[in-house]
């Protein structure tokens, strides 16, 4: 039995540090951080030190080595993370796009995708999406305005934001059309590109599905206000 009143301070480093190590991991396979961002090399490399603070008390060589040669790996980690993002450079309307859209991509990540699609201006009547038609673009509407219609009735209008979020990492049919009112810039990637991304890259994957699940409840949230703010006011006028 381990008598916890006679544990030094650097045998408590230890055991945090082996905290931080399960912690780190237990985030990771909850896909709330990637192993290609800086906070699971960073995490590893705190807790290797911390760990090595506690050996410090009952030293023994192989364990020092394997804290030592994960300190330095996790370095090596954050380093080459930082040379990538550094390399990496994104116009104006890229950032835009990412600063509304993608706020939580890695650059790396968001970077790939962005090659993959094309920026176009959009005229008015230009249709984004079709109702019951299978979405095969995603869509983001930098400025400019979009018309969302259901059965011929007007149901929302876009300023900015994705288009065809819901549907298009299955190609499922569209529940509203969406038609470009005036004159407007946008960005589209296909949804074939899409998918075939999110096959080979699960961090791509996992951080895509969380930006479109956000975009989505958006929408859902100011849908669903519009819907009250009308609701109330025919009740006024009754």
């Amino acid at each position: 039995m381990i008598a916890f009143g006679s544990i030094t301070p650097l045998e408590w480093a230890g055991f945090l540090g082996v905290a931080v190590y399960l912690a780190g991991y237990l985030l990771l396979q909850l896909g709330l951080i990637r192993g290609s961002g800086y906070v699971f090399p960073a995490m590893n490399l705190v807790a290797s030190i911390l760990v090595l603070l506690g050996l410090s008390s009952a030293f023994n060589w192989p364990s020092a080595a394997l804290q030592i040669a994960w300190a330095g790996i996790s370095v090596f980690g954050i380093a080459r993370i930082y040379f990538l993002n550094s390399r990496l450079s994104f116009s104006d309307e890229e950032q835009t796009l990412i600063a509304y859209g993608l706020p939580r991509m890695s650059k790396p990540t968001a970077r790939n995708l962005l090659n993959r699609g094309v920026w176009f201006n959009a005229e008015p009547g230009t249709v984004l999406t079709t109702e019951g038609e299978c979405v095969t673009h995603l869509h983001f509407m930098l400025h400019g305005t979009a018309e969302v219609s259901s059965g011929n009735k007007s149901i929302a209008e876009i300023k900015r934001g994705f288009v065809g979020e819901m549907n298009v990492m299955e190609a499922a049919p569209a529940s509203a059309t969406v038609s470009v009112s005036e004159p407007s810039r946008v960005f589209s990637v296909s949804g074939t590109t899409l998918r075939k991304l999110a096959e080979t890259d699960a961090d791509f994957a996992s951080s895509l599905s969380v930006h479109l699940a956000r975009s989505t409840k958006e929408k859902l949230i100011e849908a669903n206000r519009k819907l009250s703010s009308s609701e109330d006011a025919k009740d006024h006028a009754g």
